[in-house]
């Protein structure tokens, strides 16, 4: 099947939503010390005092400029609380947004759904923007759960209507899209985040407020894509509208052969009542089915990938580099990532889901297990070991973008038909959001207490990972869903 201008056209613009949702994951990570600054600014000038100024008081005395961004922290527990909420509160603000994308994308249609999140992008960022000049760091912990709201639906939407308008045989490779966007947003907030760019105690806050030109940029473009073809056919029975849209994705001389596809779908699925998260796990095959894609969203989560890229500077900085080099090697490993991705995006259709997921999680748990004897070689005082962590690391997201980062999202789009797929998209989201709250409060106070040895808990984690894709988890490669679904019921 050819791939055309205006199916290229719609993938680049609702790719804008998975932008945005990679964009507000790595945006946290450079600015911590001089966002934590200004939150001491704020306290102290609420307390009456003068910041840097007045004498005995933890929110407004100054510290030598090699110390601050340690020292601020570690003498202040209650700031470093609020730290910690302004970063994960983004996080359940996701989650809560999950578990409503079922009624979204079915009330309002996928790209229906991706318009109306773009509403939560602007309010959000422009609360966080708009907190530095109103000197309120509530508004901008508001700004964080109203952006991680939009998080959550772009965290399943997306995915969806991209493997709704792709033909199957680039469904895995456009599928693949959401997460090469999404490492592509986390990489562009590293690189924003500089404190030559926009990471300066004045840039801040346009750091924070960047998501609202992706999302007008989507508003200006999405516009003038059609709906999901699947969803106006199987969801609404709109069949001109739907041939419309085919019309719109894909070659003339495949449009009819797609249609006879979704006719066919439609005539098995019009007389089954209508999916909802409860019956996934009431019905037994879409019980083990639902299972199979949480446990694969759950290896990506638990690979340890959440708390590299949520403290992938301070991990640089315990490894032993300095300040300044710990954050130019994550923006290195940003980079990796994206080139990692767009490489899984032009292998999936070759080499198969399955075949890249597990080549990944082991390729991740032998770096983690590296990963502990280089800090620990560094930490008994081996300078050369420090590099080999930081090439832990690097290798660590390149095995994450080949397969454990890019398959958990459309994976549930492959495996389900057209009823139960909003669902099973909705339950993965907030098993998605649900292990990055739990990861993002507890890797923190587990690496107080262990130190490097706290990787050593993903490496058992993945070696799970790994055992159950090789028993449970099918290939998908080049397969209708209705031959997908057939071969999971002989099997399970």
């Amino acid at each position: 099947m050819a791939l055309t201008g205006s199916l290229v056209f719609a993938v680049l613009s609702a790719a804008l939503s998975s932008f945005i949702f990679g964009y507000n994951i790595g945006v946290i990570n450079a600015p911590r010390a001089v966002v934590g600054q200004w939150l001491r600014d704020v306290k102290c000038r609420r307390a009456g005092g003068e910041p840097n100024v007045t004498l005995n008081d933890l929110w407004c005395t100054s510290y030598p400029e090699n110390q601050t961004s340690t020292r601020m922290f570690s003498d202040n527990p209650e700031l470093q609380t609020l730290w910690s909420l302004v970063s994960s509160i983004f996080a359940l603000g996701a989650l809560l947004s999950a578990v409503t994308l079922t009624y979204f994308v079915n009330r309002f249609g996928r790209r229906g759904t991706l318009l109306i999140n773009n509403i939560t992008a602007v309010i959000g960022s422009v609360c966080m923007c708009v907190s530095y000049y109103a000197d309120s760091f509530e508004l901008l912990i508001i700004g964080r759960v109203i952006i991680g709201l939009n998080a959550g639906i772009n965290s399943g939407a997306p995915p969806m209507y991209l493997t709704e308008i792709a033909p199957d045989d680039l469904r895995g490779a456009i599928g693949t899209v959401h997460q090469v966007v999404c490492v592509m947003g986390v990489f562009i907030s590293q690189i924003l985040g500089l404190p030559q760019i926009l990471g300066g105690p004045r840039g801040w806050p346009f750091l924070f407020g960047f998501s609202l030109v992706p999302a007008v940029l989507q508003l200006a473009t999405l516009l003038f894509c059609p709906e999901s073809p699947r969803h106006l056919y199987l969801n609404r029975h709109e069949v001109e509208q739907a041939r419309k849209a085919l019309e719109f994705f894909q070659a003339p001389a495949d449009v009819e052969k797609q249609m006879s596809d979704m006719e066919s779908d439609y005539d098995k699925s019009k007389d089954l009542p209508r999916v909802t998260i409860v019956d996934l796990f009431r019905d037994r095959f879409l019980r083990r089915v639902i299972i199979i894609c949480m446990m694969v969203m759950l290896s990506q989560q638990f690979s340890g990938i959440n708390a590299v890229m949520f403290y992938s500077t301070a991990i640089f900085v315990s490894s032993g580099l300095s300040g300044e080099d710990a954050q130019y090697a994550t923006i290195g490993m940003g980079g990796i990532f994206v080139l990692a991705s767009i490489v899984s995006m032009t292998v999936v259709e070759r080499l198969g889901r399955k075949v890249l997921l597990l080549g990944g999680l082991a390729g991740m748990c032998v770096m983690t297990i590296l990963l502990v004897a280089f800090m620990k070689l560094t930490a008994a005082g081996m300078a050369w070991a420090s590099y080999l962590s930081v090439t832990s690391v690097m290798l660590f997201v390149v095995f994450f973008a080949i397969g454990p980062g890019p398959i958990p999202w459309f994976i549930a789009s492959e495996l389900f038909t057209e009823g139960p797929r909003a669902p099973a998209t909705s339950v993965v989201a907030g098993v998605n959001w649900s292990s990055t709250l739990l990861i993002t409060f507890a890797f923190p106070l587990v690496e107080t207490s262990l130190g490097e040895y706290t990787f050593l808990i993903f490496t058992g984690c993945l070696v799970g990972f790994v055992v159950y894709t090789i028993l449970k988890v099918p290939e998908t490669k080049g397969k209708r869903i209705d031959e997908i679904q057939a071969e999971m019921r002989q099997r399970l």
